[in-house]
Order: structure tokens, then C-alpha cells, then sequence
């Protein structure tokens, strides 16, 4: 009976120990969303300017202020990343950040005895965007526009941990963020042929 206690005394001492020595999950590192990597668009312009119409919030469910990257962030850095400027011309490009939001919405569990077996989805993630950008001439008259907008969803089930919720949100990010990048240059090219190379 005492080699018993013993022996249990010092399985228990063994796994306090290991709990001890793993301390805290570390918080993962995510990497910077840009667009660096993307050619410019040049653009008969000699200065730029981004405006920020929607303001962050952290105003449930909105969640911008809270995470690392918010799209508004990521879209500011689109206009340092992808936009340049030949000097032909005075006029001025305006990048506009309409819409750049991040909502997180709790689910309903499964109720009752079923919901013991059933690994539920807690959390719905929402991202909306919406850019446009414009060319105006030396007077201030707008001469071209063009528009991009995207929205995505993800769920997160109630296994997930911290470091699970900030991947999902930062590809959420990034996903729409590059649905957006896309329809942008679709659209620059289509609408201001005559104000980028």
C-alpha cells in the first residue's frame, strides 16, 4: 500500500512538474499583410493622399481596435505598396477607405445532451472593405474613379485556441484585402486608362 502511494505521490509530482515547466502558450507572430510583392501603378499624377472615412471601433461586435492588423491599416499600406507617381501631371490621387471592418458574432450552441457530443462553431468572423480611388486635376475636379468592395465570413469551433482566432482573422484580413487589391487594379485599369500606366 505504501510503494502504492508512493508510486502515485510521484507520477502527480511529475506532471505538476511538466505544467510548470510549459508556462503560458506564446502568443504566434503573424506576418505583415502587404503588397510588396505586386508591380506599381504609376500613375500621370505628382502627389497622393489617403482618406480614412470609416473609423475603427471597438464597439461590439466590432473588433478592429483589438486585433493586430485591422483593414483599415492594411489598406493605408495598400496605397504606400502598390501606388506611384510619374510627376507628368498636377494632378492628385486620393485613395478613400470607405468601409473596413471586422465584426465577431457569437453562435448559439448545440443545447442539451447532443450539444456534449457536437464540437460547435462559437464565433462567426466578418470582414467588409470597400476602397475607391480617384484622380483629380490641378482645379480639384474629380476626372476618374474607380471602386473595389469585398466581404468575407469564417467560423471558429469551441476547440480553437487564442493563437487558432488571431490565424483565422489575419487570413480573413488578408483574403479580403487581396479581393480587394484585385478588383482595384481590375478596375484602375479599366475606368483610368488614360491616368495610369
Amino acid at each position: 500500500m505504501r510503494s502504492r502511494l508512493a508510486s502515485l505521490l510521484a507520477v502527480l509530482g511529475l506532471s505538476l512538474a511538466v505544467a510548470a515547466c510549459s508556462g503560458p502558450m506564446e502568443k504566434s507572430i503573424l506576418p505583415e499583410i502587404t503588397f510588396a510583392d505586386q508591380p506599381k501603378l504609376t500613375f500621370a499624377a505628382s502627389s497622393v493622399e489617403t482618406i480614412l472615412e470609416y473609423q475603427p471601433t471597438a464597439q461590439p461586435p466590432h473588433i478592429e481596435l483589438a486585433i493586430p492588423q485591422p483593414p483599415a491599416s492594411v489598406a493605408t499600406r495598400w496605397t504606400r505598396d502598390r501606388i506611384a507617381l510619374d510627376m507628368s501631371q498636377q494632378n492628385r490621387v486620393t485613395v478613400v477607405i470607405r468601409k473596413a471592418g471586422v465584426t465577431e458574432v457569437d453562435l448559439k450552441k448545440t443545447p442539451g445532451l447532443r450539444g456534449s457530443f457536437t464540437e460547435d462553431q462559437v464565433a462567426r468572423f466578418d470582414t467588409e472593405v470597400e476602397m475607391a480611388v480617384e484622380v483629380r486635376d490641378a482645379r480639384g475636379f474629380r476626372v476618374g474613379e474607380a471602386t473595389a468592395s469585398a466581404r468575407r465570413s469564417n467560423s471558429m469551433g469551441e476547440k480553437a485556441t487564442l493563437n487558432d482566432r488571431d490565424r483565422l482573422i489575419h487570413a480573413l484580413v488578408r483574403e479580403t484585402m487581396m479581393d480587394v487589391n484585385r478588383e482595384l487594379e481590375r478596375n484602375i485599369r479599366q475606368y483610368m486608362p488614360l491616368y495610369v500606366r
